[in-house]
């Protein structure tokens, strides 16, 4: 089949490295543009863009782009991972058997653009992954292929996508086999869809009041962005690693303790150990070095996370 990639982040690498050792055609990759990251304004080429110019294929930065180029009525299908962008229906319907959309979930739950951060955050043991055939709707298409990923208690958002994204190829593959052999998809049950709307930055700060498998989960969720935080000394810090422990809070919500070279943090159950933090502007560190670099005063104002 010849094939068109459209996707940007590193969760398509794997699947665009089959693609193009496989007997399938890879044509082009779609992506978004070059945009500026962090503090810096050089505008910075996505994963998708790079592994394009690094393979010498063909890079297209907008749907303007190939609809000029009048390329996608030569093509038998569009394959994509988190392109970052609604596709407009009548585009939808050029390519010999359409476009078809990688989701990171067992649809129709957790439609929408963070489907792995809102289900570790919700408490999820499982997620998933759906490949389906794309319309007009947000992930609302047709099902070829489901699998499910079971979710531990300690995996981040990015650990698990990364995860997830070495299990695409293979379902790809099977995928392609029931396109050829013109099987129909399976279309999904509406009346229970859920939605995992893109995370807020206003949604990242910590309610030291909440359980602490609730701040636990909130903390994966937002790993590696964009990061669970909460306030020390009126500068922000964000949390990369925290675990519950079995001793019951006793102190105000947020106070900090250090105890056996370990840091823990209040809730409104049980301690949170703090494994892994840092101070906005600095690297990120281990809550033993963390708390030996603020000095802290025997005051109960000061060292508690606001």
């Amino acid at each position: 089949m010849r094939i068109l990639f459209a996707g940007t982040p590193e969760v398509g690498i794997p699947t665009l490295e089959w693609i193009d050792s496989s007997a399938h055609d890879l044509v082009g990759i779609l992506t978004r543009p070059a945009a500026a990251q962090g503090r810096s304004s050089a505008l910075i080429d996505s994963p998708a863009a790079q592994f394009a110019m690094n393979k010498s294929i063909n890079l297209y930065t907008s749907l303007e782009d190939l609809t000029s180029e009048d390329l996608l009525s030569s093509i038998d299908l569009v394959v994509v991972i988190a392109y970052g962008a609604l596709i407009p229906k009548d585009i939808l319907e050029i390519p010999k058997h359409g476009w078809i959309n990688v989701h990171f979930s067992l649809l129709p739950k957790y439609r929408g653009a963070a489907p792995v951060q809102r289900a570790i955050w919700s408490g999820e043991s499982n997620s998933g992954i759906s490949i389906f055939q794309l319309d007009a709707g947000m992930d609302t298409g047709p099902i070829y292929l489901k699998k499910t990923v079971s979710i531990g208690e300690v995996h981040s958002s990015g650990e698990c996508l990364e995860m997830m994204s070495k299990l695409v190829p293979d379902m790809l593959a099977e995928t392609l086999m029931k396109i050829q052999n013109l099987e129909t998809p399976t279309p999904q049950d509406n009346s229970i869809s859920t939605l995992a709307p893109k995370i807020n930055k206003l949604e990242s700060r910590i309610n030291w009041s909440d359980s602490a498998t609730s701040i636990r989960n909130m903390v994966r969720a937002l790993n590696p962005s964009p990061r669970a935080k909460s306030t020390f000394r009126d500068n922000d810090v964000f949390f990369y690693e925290v675990k519950v422990s079995d001793v019951k809070s006793e102190k105000e919500s947020g106070s900090i303790t250090y105890e056996n070279q370990r840091l823990f943090a209040a809730t409104n159950d049980f301690e949170l150990e703090i494994v892994k933090i840092q101070s906005s502007g600095k690297n990120m560190m281990s809550g033993a070095e963390w708390f030996r670099g603020i000095q802290a005063k025997d005051d109960s104002l000061e060292i508690r996370y606001v």
